[in-house]
């Protein structure tokens, strides 16, 4: 008769079981606090509310939020559970009488990692039950359902991180013969992808100017991370009543699903695996390769980037580029000790030579943009939408920001134009020193098809003598300057009401009778009276006019240094669900949810006539202005009044 091929050994099984029960036994007592006896201690606690049955109910249907926390534990545990079943692959001896059982290495591998696998699952099924035995005894019948399909909910999830964090811990421990390997691969490798996008995007930050990192990429790093991708996944949406669920249970379904695969290629890896590579760094002659050159290539870009940046050298490309050069050849000779055991190294030169070309070239390709990441600035046609901020300059009130999600085509041509302009010029404004001021302005472009494309120019000079300059860049952002209606959009002014009632107003910085500064005078009376004022001088162009430098002598003849603020309080809408915002705080006063502040000027009759009634000048109060002088003689202060 012939014999069939066993690929489980039950003895083997339940002495793993035996031998390492601290291990799941801890991991279920802490599931056991988490839910079961924390539902009954809720139920019995004398010190809380009544109605103990609505509290039981409301954890029990709240069961799926401990998969965040699950997530944790799982990638915690799953190390040392790998670490404990194929534990005898990291010594000789160990190794070597494993592998003269007589038994199959595919029995060997399939029990050992099952046990692993139910140092997890096995625990979480018995809370399950001992929980669903609260439930059963504690809750009305008709709340049976909604609480076991939350408790069905948790397992499921729970159970499916368990199967992916496990089996990635075991696929580390194929390719490792030393123990302490094992958790720093497990590490390591569950971040990487995330590890390596920073590195790029640092060195791209560096290399590319207005570089603001790709969204697409991101995305993808964050579905390679799976502590990322599971935490948002595992978010809840609805309520108790409703029904809660996961924000996309496809997502740990497909970690689960990965969880198996991996289990299939550690067992593959596993039969090739030769016992005498215990005590090695790294077990698989194929992988060598492949670690050497990545710690060299991590080494170089993360410490030569630090170093440059620790040592204040970033400013020089060169200096840069040798410090990542170093760092890599520094890299590759370390990674190559590991391999050998050894600090006779040095016959490794032609390795480290070999990545330091192509990090030299890499570093090469970006210094001269061969891929145009620089110079890229898409078709207008191919715009969706463009979120762009922009400093306004001067003065500093409520308008000298400019934040707007833009989707009119002839509104994203204006900074699609100034984008252009910016990478024409971008030679002389990268790193510019000089200038008569500095702007900054930052655009997020979704394109048609799904695509994005960020640029932040965080400090780039305007040149005043090239205001008049037709397409220069300072020409391009003084138009954006003088649109009032952008300029509008950047105070406020027609969404403000709309968000509440007007409930106060103040002036800052004013001159009393005694020639001293003072801050916070209320006009609250006449809140209403100055907004509408404020409003027909916006509306003439005779305040909220903006000016390229703060020190500008049109700026400083032409505004005061005193400062018009608006306070709102939030209410509730009368078809709205939510609790209004505003709650009185006094008898005289309300809490105050937004201010919108104007710098004053000479030239704003309507709101001066309105100051000019509320008596302020009797009491001795004056609009505080600016001494400056030019060429042509002293100016005036700013009409004091």
């Amino acid at each position: 008769m012939r014999s069939a091929t066993s690929y489980f050994n039950g003895p083997l099984y339940r002495k793993t079981m035996a031998r390492f029960w601290p291990l799941w036994a801890g991991y279920g007592v802490i599931w056991l606090f988490f839910i079961p006896l924390n539902m009954l201690n809720t139920y019995f606690n004398r010190y809380l509310s009544s109605a103990p049955v609505t509290r039981l109910f409301r954890q029990a249907v709240n069961l799926p939020e401990y998969v965040t926390v699950g997530l944790y534990l799982a990638a915690f545990f799953a190390i040392f559970c790998a670490m404990a079943v194929f534990g005898y692959l990291y010594n000789s001896r160990s190794s070597c009488w494993f592998h003269a059982l007589p038994t199959r290495r595919e029995a060997l591998f399939t029990t050992q990692y099952l046990a692993g696998l139910s140092f997890l699952l096995l625990p979480q099924a018995a809370v399950a039950v001992l929980t669903a035995m609260v439930e059963l005894a504690f809750l009305p019948m008709s709340q049976w359902g909604a609480a076991l399909s939350a408790l069905v909910m948790w397992l499921l999830a729970q159970s499916g991180i368990c199967l992916f964090f496990f089996s990635f811990a075991a696929f580390c421990a194929m390719f490792t013969g030393h123990i302490l390997a094992l958790p720093a691969f497990y590490c390591i490798l569950n971040v990487l992808a995330d590890v390596i996008y920073t590195l790029l995007d640092g060195l791209f930050h560096e290399f590319f100017y207005g570089y603001a990192g790709s969204a697409g990429t991101a995305q993808i790093v964050e579905y390679l991370t799976p502590a990322y991708a599971l935490k948002d996944a595992v978010i809840l949406f609805g309520n108790s009543e409703e029904g809660q669920r996961f924000r996309s249970p496809g997502t740990v379904a497909v970690y689960a699903a990965v969880g198996v695969a991996l289990a299939l290629i550690s067992l593959y890896v596993y039969r090739r695996r030769h016992a005498e590579t215990a005590g090695d760094v790294v077990a698989v002659p194929l992988v060598r390769p492949l670690f050497k050159y990545g710690v060299s290539f991590c080494s170089g870009l993360c410490l030569g980037m630090f170093s440059a940046m620790f040592f204040g050298w970033t400013d020089g490309m060169a200096v840069l580029i040798a410090s990542i050069l170093v760092w890599t050849v520094i890299g590759c000779f370390a990674a190559e000790m590991l391999l050998k055991k050894s600090f006779r190294v040095f016959k490794a030169w032609r390795g480290a030579a070999v990545m330091a070309a192509v990090m030299l070239l890499l570093c090469l390709g970006c210094t001269m943009d061969l891929f145009g990441v620089e110079a890229r600035v898409p078709d207008p046609d191919r715009v969706e939408r463009l979120e762009v901020s922009l400093d306004l300059g001067a003065p500093g009130d409520s308008g000298g920001h400019y934040s707007a999600v833009l989707t009119e085509p002839e509104n994203i041509q204006k900074f699609i134009d100034l984008h252009r302009a910016i990478v024409a010029d971008r030679d002389r404004l990268e790193g510019a020193k000089s200038g008569d001021d500095f702007t900054y302005l930052r655009l997020r472009y979704t394109l048609k098809g799904g695509s994005a494309l960020h640029r932040y120019y965080d400090s780039f000079p305007i040149y005043q003598e090239e205001a008049d300059l037709e397409g220069s860049v300072t020409n391009l952002v003084k138009g954006l300057y003088g649109d009032r209606e952008l300029v509008a959009q950047a105070y406020g002014f027609e969404n403000f009401l709309k968000k509440g009632r007007l409930t106060g107003a103040w002036l800052d910085r004013v001159n009393n009778a005694r020639g001293e500064t003072e801050y916070n005078v209320y006009l609250d009376d006449y809140a209403q009276e100055l907004w509408d004022a404020v409003q027909a001088d916006f509306a003439e162009g005779t305040i909220g006019v903006r000016y390229f430098v703060n020190s500008d002598p049109e700026r400083l003849k032409n505004t005061y240094r005193t400062d018009l603020s608006f306070s709102l309080t939030a209410y509730q809408h009368p078809d709205s669900d939510q609790e209004g915002y505003a709650t009185r705080v006094s008898p005289g006063g309300f809490d105050i949810d937004e201010t919108l502040t104007v710098t004053l000027t000479p030239n704003a009759k309507h709101t001066l006539a309105a100051l000019d009634k509320t008596g302020i000048w009797e009491e001795g109060y004056s609009l505080a202005g600016y001494e400056v002088s030019d060429s042509a003689g002293p100016y005036p202060a700013t009409e004091s009044r």
